[in-house]
């Protein structure tokens, strides 16, 4: 086959295709094209799913009676004039491609004045063809009234859907509108039918709450940041809150409706653990950034998005969504926040930063403490006159102790029902709420933050071998051991160099009031050199292993016992990795699983 030139109607057709490819693209670029022309009430009317029938009015600008021609042209515009500007324009259009991609594909009537004309001007619009232009009066603003969508491209009418689901496109398109946009009057009615309209500087919040799902009320919580490179504002959903899709959630860059699927992965990221698996909660969020640092341009419709910095932009926001979680829930909010899923902290090299990850209080003098002339459970309760407020409470006696803690569940509160299922342990209070107890996650959690406890105190409780091990070591395992005996002795292992390539195992901790075999030493000494976040996984595996396990049974004297230890900590709402100790279930979210 011969290459050869298409003609400009084949072309123009192609090109329209590109742009509109439904009904909610005449919607979304007629609408956008108001907006950008400051109105403050915005119609929009759909019949047959906006095939056969679209009209959208505004008070806006309206456009001047000589340019009329000029705007239906191709790459006509007034928001750009160099191609620089595309990095400069802060409007929803700029191609200058929508009005006259329409108009290759439909037949449009035009009705249009300014405000410096006593009239206006109504003209129709066929295959880009202007025709039957005349003077009118009207008010100030636009009307575009779109007909037979695809008349003269019957392929593509073909492969349009159902009008339920054509109509269901653009009902959502307008929810975007009227939630991004709330200085503006929106009306929209479908099929002779007003689905919804907005008033005037109603607020955000109620928006989206009278628009999108009333159970949002009491269940968003406000973002509202600003920087010298961005601001982002408006609302994401608490743990109470969330869908079975993506569907609620909203990304808003400089006003315009964009998809970044890492801002949403970010965020997403930052609800594991607090609402169920497979789940996904709502977020409408705006912002405002300089155009210069992001692309809008890589794809026709410019709902994709591109940030010039993006991981600066993406490790901003992942802070700022986890702080506002993190200040706004109790139960299912308190947690450690990972850079990466599973990360173990480096606490060797450094103290300080334990204490920080931990939520630990580091303004604390420890104590020089004899071990010869102070038993175990004296320096135990000496060092937690000093690191408060994290304490664990190794004697029932002590439970008179309160710890500061970051929430502000009452524990005492909560009185013992039932165990199912042998391992789930629930708690009722007189508020018609229900405390659940994952008897093996907090047995886990109980433990390491005893072995962190000692850890941070320099006082691992240690178990004496009656009989010493004798290790006859290698030349580079010897060297290994020498070079690291501190850290040995940090973590609990009590060594001594015994002639030229052995050494003495005399101590092992105690971590689990057990005594750790020698076997683990070997597993120690194999990851003593790594990176130091890897020993305190063999640690955490370790506990783990030894914790509550599949087909144990957690009676009400266990259940009550290892809530009142949890309620001593800082977090006692979730284990190590992230999973859940506790849930809190208010009879009202109870009710909603049963419809």
């Amino acid at each position: 086959m011969k290459i050869k030139q298409l003609d400009n109607d084949t072309i123009e057709k192609i090109a329209a295709g590109e742009i509109i490819e439904s009904p909610v693209s005449v919607v979304k670029e007629l609408v956008e094209n108001s907006i950008d022309a400051n109105s403050e009430k915005i119609i929009v009317e759909i019949k047959n799913g906006g095939k056969s029938y679209i009209r959208v009015t505004d008070d806006g600008d309206g456009i001047d009676k000589d340019e009329i021609d000029l705007a239906f042209k191709s790459h006509a515009t007034s928001k750009i004039e160099k191609f620089d500007d595309l990095y400069k324009s802060m409007s929803l259009g700029f191609r200058g491609e929508a009005l006259s991609s329409i108009s290759s594909v439909s037949k449009i009537e035009l009705i249009t004045k300014t405000k410096y004309d006593e009239l206006g001007i109504k003209t129709t619009i066929e295959e880009k063809i202007i025709k039957n232009k005349k003077s009118i009066a009207t008010n100030n603003g636009t009307t575009f009234i779109i007909k037979d969508l695809f008349f003269n491209t019957p392929v593509r009418k073909k492969f349009l859907k159902s009008d339920i689901s054509e109509s269901n496109k653009i009902t959502k398109i307008m929810y975007i509108f009227a939630i991004s946009h709330p200085l503006i009057e929106f009306k929209y009615i479908k099929d002779n039918r007003e689905i919804f309209r907005t008033y005037k500087n109603n607020s955000i919040e109620n928006n989206i709450i009278e628009l999108i799902d009333s159970n949002l009320e009491g269940n968003l919580i406000k973002i509202d940041y600003k920087s010298e490179e961005f601001d982002i504002y408006g609302y994401i959903s608490s743990e109470n809150y969330y869908r079975g899709n993506r569907t609620l959630e909203y990304l808003f860059v400089n006003g315009r409706y964009v998809f970044n699927d890492n801002f949403s992965k970010i965020i997403e990221n930052n609800y594991k653990s607090i609402i169920p698996n497979g789940r996904f909660p709502s977020f409408f969020l705006f912002m405002n950034i300089s155009p210069s640092m992001i692309d809008i341009n890589i794809h026709p419709n410019k709902k994709d998005i591109k940030f010039s910095y993006e991981e600066e932009v993406l490790t901003k926001i992942d802070e700022i969504i986890f702080e506002k979680l993190n200040n706004n829930t109790d139960v299912k909010k308190i947690r450690y926040k990972n850079k990466k899923e599973n990360e173990i902290i480096d606490f060797y090299s450094d103290y300080e930063k334990i204490l920080n990850k931990y939520n630990i209080k580091s303004d604390y003098k420890t104590k020089n403490i004899n071990e010869e002339s102070i038993s175990n459970e004296n320096k135990i309760k000496n060092s937690y006159e000093e690191i408060l407020p994290r304490s664990f409470l190794l004697e029932e006696e002590k439970t008179e102790y309160k710890a500061k803690k970051n929430h502000s569940l009452k524990f005492e509160n909560y009185i013992y029902k039932t165990t199912i299922f042998k391992r789930y342990s629930i708690f009722e209070n007189n508020e018609m709420q229900i405390l659940i107890l994952d008897a093996r996650e907090a047995d886990k959690k109980i433990r390491f933050e005893k072995y962190l406890n000692e850890l941070n105190t320099n006082n691992i409780n240690l178990q004496r071998l009656v009989d010493p091990i004798i290790y006859s070591m290698k030349k580079d395992e010897f060297e290994k051991i020498k070079y690291n005996l501190s850290k040995f002795k940090k973590i609990g292992f009590e060594l001594e160099i015994f002639g030229e390539n052995s050494i003495i195992l005399r101590s092992v901790p105690f971590i689990f009031e057990n005594p750790e075999n020698e076997k683990f030493f070997y597993e120690i000494l194999d990851n003593i050199q790594e990176d130091d976040n890897i020993l305190l996984r063999k640690i955490y595996e370790k506990i783990s292993y030894k914790s509550f396990k599949r087909g144990d049974f957690i009676d009400k004297n266990e259940a009550t016992n290892q809530l009142k230890k949890l309620s001593f900590l800082e977090n006692p709402f979730f284990g190590y990795t992230g999973k859940a100790c506790l849930l809190l279930i208010n009879s009202t979210e109870l009710e909603k699983y049963f419809g």
